[in-house]
């Protein structure tokens, strides 16, 4: 071909690149490279081997920001007398039939204005003269507007109507139904939208029940890998009218305002992230606290119908400082002497490098100083990022007094004198809540434990402790790397420098090694005794039974690989069938990685002069 012609190619090629470019046809091609039709794939046997670990984030489509509505409008809030709340003849919630709604003010001056999208009345918004017809699910929101005085607070009412097909659903998981009313749901942005929880009444919950909660939400979708997946995580917000956070008791749980919704969807059981906490809460380490649930999202418009199912989720409590949760101190901005500086903080050593801009995203290294105070770096090159308070909310002498704490760790885990009771790594660790950690990830294989979502807190005046767990779906075999599958061998062979590798040289120290093995020989007794543990699965089968028929008709997962399994089965039940064999065999052999607990011949209490006590092996 002549150079001139190969230039016009060229030419033609460059123009149609950028006309799809500027379309978003390039960024559609590529998000549908991660389509669970081209993830998941149909595999003739049910076991199946690879590897595969996931470095970078999921490709989206590039497209404009659609403007997200606010709670309260970006303007300074008004102070001063406020105009009465308008009244709603007919409370929010889930109703069949389409009614009217009337607003009513006991003040004669004052006029309610109203809107149906979502957005906060203003002055220029529809005044009320009638009742108002809602046919379908729609968010009314009013204020009464007043000379004289500063316009009452946007009252609101989310009315949820649910089609045919809905009138009879019932499970006997709570519900929650989350309506974003054409909003955009986002990666980055919360958004604000309706979210009710509907807990289970006797031993079902109906669409129609009493919720828990029924009010506003910001919501954003979560995850780092997971943003691959059709079935989407959420951090949920509950607020009040006004935008401010409100607490709520959701499904029994504590009271708090911030919460995960976790969409299992590589873990074909659903269960491992619920069984991995609780096996940390028994050991009395704190890790969240979990709920089974199934949820509906409706985009907006018309009614809440059965194509809005999302599937069973897990509604998780987020890792922050609370007395029902990480039960740390609070840190002000004038702790800045010790012993105050001392704590508490929440820190999390995960995806991306050691800055706000790449937080959670991009690749692991090499190690380098941070931008803008988003983290630190140890001398060994472990970089850790501030949780809470988070980078902007610590000064600067307690992000200096926080790197020196981990610089003089290092120092003293590593030096020739580490073993030193007193001035060794024990003056900074917690040595016993890290070998809790240590056997939780351990008898689970967890492939992220200690690397990713691997958080560890500082209480004042305490040493560093590891935990709470977070991010469990790749344990208990679920894996096709770092020989997670294997039920054999160990685990923290894998860590690197750049991660949380002391067990390296914790294993140096005969001391430890002992308490190591004194703990899981206790451990095995109770907490990972296998009856025990298989026992709570049996539970949680049982409990999902129902609602994972759902879920996989929703998602057809079951049957295919979705990265980076390693078993593949065709049911639900050899989901969980498999991963019992697993566990049991996991613990068997970590039991022959040590001598034998001796038993004595005789149980512990009086017995008569002269008894003989026997040991065996």
């Amino acid at each position: 071909m002549a150079k001139s012609s190969k230039k016009t190619v060229w030419l033609i090629l460059a123009v149609l690149l950028l006309v799809m470019t500027q379309l978003g046809v390039i960024g559609f091609v590529l998000a549908r490279t991660f389509s669970p039709n081209v993830a998941a794939q149909a595999q003739p046997n049910q076991v199946q081997r690879g590897r595969q670990n996931f470095s970078q984030p999921i490709a989206r489509k590039s497209s404009p920001r659609q403007p997200v509505r606010k709670i309260v409008a970006d303007r300074p809030r008004p102070t001063g007398p406020r105009a009465e709340l308008p009244q709603f003849s007919k409370a929010g919630g889930v109703y069949k039939d389409a009614f009217n709604v009337e607003l009513s003010t006991k003040s004669k001056d004052a006029t309610i204005r109203y809107t149906l999208d979502g957005s906060e009345p203003v002055e220029s918004s529809p005044a009320y003269s009638g009742p108002i017809s809602i046919k379908q699910s729609t968010l009314l929101r009013a204020a009464c507007f007043a000379p004289g005085v500063v316009p009452s607070i946007a009252a609101s009412e989310a009315y949820n109507l649910i089609d045919d097909d809905l009138e009879n659903f019932s499970s006997n998981l709570p519900i929650i139904i989350i309506n974003a009313f054409n909003q955009p749901l986002g990666y980055s942005e919360y958004v604000p939208m309706s979210a009710r929880f509907i807990d289970v009444a006797g031993t079902r919950a109906t669409m129609t029940g009493v919720a828990d909660f029924d009010g506003w939400a910001d919501v954003k979708r979560r995850g780092f890998t997971s943003l691959r997946f059709p079935k989407m995580s959420l951090t949920v917000k509950t607020r009040d009218d006004e935008g401010d956070k409100t607490k709520a008791p959701l499904f029994g749980l504590p009271s708090d305002s911030d919460w995960v919704l976790y969409a299992p969807y590589v873990d074909k059981t659903m269960m491992r992230d619920v069984l991995g906490y609780e096996l940390s809460n028994q050991m009395g380490r704190y890790a969240p606290r979990t709920r089974f649930v199934e949820v509906f999202i409706h985009r907006g418009g018309a009614k809440v119908s059965y194509r809005d199912y999302a599937g069973v989720y897990v509604l998780v409590e987020k890792v922050k400082r609370g007395k029902e949760r990480v039960n740390i101190t609070k840190l002000g901005t004038n702790d800045d002497t010790e012993p105050a500086i001392s704590g508490g903080y929440i820190l999390k050593r995960d995806h991306g490098a050691m800055n706000r801009g790449n937080r959670g995203w991009g690749g692991d290294g090499p190690p380098r100083a941070s931008d803008d105070g988003a983290g630190f770096i140890t001398p060994r090159g472990l970089h850790l990022f501030y949780v809470e308070p988070n980078e902007d909310e610590l000064t600067d002498a307690q992000k200096k007094w926080m790197t020196r704490y981990f610089t003089e760790f290092d120092r003293a885990l590593y030096g020739s004198n580490f073993t030193n009771p007193t001035n060794g790594y024990a003056k900074y660790l917690d040595v016993d809540a890290f070998i809790d950690h240590f056997w939780l990830a351990e008898v689970t294989k967890n492939v992220d434990a200690f690397r990713y979502s691997a958080f560890l807190h500082k209480p004042r005046g305490g040493k560093i402790i590891m935990g709470p767990a977070w991010d469990w779906n790749l344990s208990f075999g679920n894996a096709d790397y770092y020989d997670g599958y294997e039920t054999s061998g160990w685990y923290y062979e894998n860590l690197r420098d750049t991660e949380i590798s002391w067990i390296y040289r914790l294993r140096q120290d005969p001391d430890f090694m002992q308490r190591s093995a004194d703990r899981w020989a206790e451990l095995r007794r109770d907490v990972l005794a296998p009856e025990k543990v298989l026992a709570r699965v049996d539970a949680m089968r049982v409990q999902l039974q129902e609602s994972q028929e759902r879920n996989f008709r929703k998602w057809p997962v079951l049957g295919r690989t979705i990265k980076p399994n390693y078993y593949v089965g065709r049911t639900f039940d050899d989901e969980v069938n498999w991963m019992k064999l697993w566990i049991r065999d996991r613990i068997a052999w970590i039991d022959r990685q040590y001598p034998a607990v001796p038993k004595l011949s005789e149980k512990p209490g009086r017995v008569a002069p002269g008894t003989k006590v026997k040991l065996t092996g």
